[in-house]
């Protein structure tokens, strides 16, 4: 039979994951079809990629995106008792999800978008550290899941820059993203965190051959990595909550 403390875990994560969805189809998809606006308007710079499937930003597919992620990660989030660690992520990944649509459809990943997710994430790791002070815990404590996140976010931004420097095909805007994931799973450990970048690129991969195989692209153009990279962060993330369930 649950307890009014599990219940009351349900409860708390079933708003966030409704709050998600909302923050999802307004103000994120909102700034996101203002960004794409300025690269198809009179206005945009020469070198602006084309805007392809802009439908794809509305309010109605994002809510659904988010809500396809956020869902299921609740459901692990609250059997694993991982209550903070859920309400940190559910939001997150609704920005990202839907700073990941824009890539998708443009190969652009906004700064507006993952500067307001890697605030989001800021204040979150430093409230924790806060809270877990105020509780009794000692300074080196309380300091180490923002110091394992702010490590992983360098080790794997600055293995992403570099790789960014050759002809990989990967942006400064992906970079970003890597850093941003390591932030975010950083605190559940570097394995996560280094598991999450390489699912990331193993789906990146699978989905390259499929879309070859259906000659949607060729073989020197180039997809998105955006989505694929969370799509990998956000597994590892429902791994790690699940193995500590």
């Amino acid at each position: 039979m649950p307890t009014a403390s599990t219940a009351l875990t349900a409860v708390t994560i079933a708003v966030v994951v409704t709050a998600s969805a909302a923050l999802a189809a307004g103000p994120a998809s909102s700034a996101a079809r203002a960004y794409t606006a300025r690269l198809d308007g009179p206005d945009a710079p020469e070198n602006a990629p084309r805007v392809r499937r802009p439908r794809l930003l509305d309010r109605r597919p994002q809510a659904t995106a988010v809500l396809i992620l956020t869902i299921p990660a609740g459901w692990w989030g609250a059997r694993a008792g991982a209550l903070a660690d859920t309400v940190t992520a559910l939001p997150l990944v609704a920005i990202l999800v839907v700073a990941c649509s824009v890539d998708a459809v443009c190969h652009r990943l906004p700064n507006r978008l993952l500067g307001a997710a890697a605030a989001w994430l800021g204040a979150a790791l430093i409230g924790r550290a806060v809270a877990a002070l105020v509780a009794g815990a000692t300074a080196s404590r309380a300091g180490a899941p923002p110091a394992r996140a702010a490590l992983c976010a360098l080790g794997l931004g600055g293995a992403a820059l570099i790789l960014a420097l050759l002809p990989s095909g990967l942006g400064m805007g992906d970079v970003k993203l890597c850093a941003l994931t390591g932030l975010w799973l950083g605190p559940l450990g570097r394995d996560v965190a280094l598991g999450g970048a390489l699912a990331g690129v193993v789906l990146a991969g699978l989905s390259a051959l499929v879309l070859m195989a259906a000659r949607v692209v060729g073989r020197r153009q180039m997809i998105a990595m955006g989505p694929h990279l969370i799509a990998g962060a956000w597994l590892a993330w429902i791994l790690a909550v699940r193995a500590g369930a």
